[in-house]
């Protein structure tokens, strides 16, 4: 019977052997680290498009204590806008340009002392230039084609 370490040794050179039905590894990293050179040398970045904004809302359940740590919050970050305060429950609002931010700030809010819960509502992101643009008004025809 073969001890653990000789089963052991087996494997490793078995292992070994696959390895070896390949081409040589010092001839494929020479190239792979040329091809990863001139990669590096030629790379160029995609060009920069317009960020995206990210509007969120959040009902946030607290305490009636947390109240002013949620009001200092809010204060400390121009990306959010208290919309419905209440005693228990409120509303904050989120619009920023990067798009981590609307997660990192669910984690501030609910890091504060007396804060219960919370909850994304809702999350949109589209290209600032496009929330720019006027919005352009349709008429509305009645089904019995009447026009007002």
């Amino acid at each position: 019977m073969s001890s653990p370490d000789q089963n052991r040794d087996t494997h490793i050179r078995l292992g070994d052997r696959k390895k070896d039905t390949h081409e040589p590894p010092e001839l494929v990293q020479p190239q792979a680290r040329q091809d990863s050179e001139q990669d590096q040398d030629t790379h160029i970045p995609p060009p920069a498009q317009d960020p995206d904004t990210h509007i969120a809302s959040f009902i946030v359940q607290h305490r009636d204590s947390a109240a002013d740590a949620l009001g200092a919050l809010i204060a400390e970050h121009p990306d959010l806008e208290l919309a419905l305060p209440s005693p228990t429950r409120s509303i904050v609002i989120c619009e920023s340009a990067d798009r981590h931010a609307v997660m990192q700030r669910v984690d501030q809010l609910q890091a504060l002392p007396g804060v219960l819960n919370v909850l994304l509502v809702y999350h949109h992101a589209e290209p600032a230039p496009a929330l720019a643009e006027p919005l352009v008004t349709s008429t509305v025809t009645p089904a019995n084609g009447a026009t007002s």
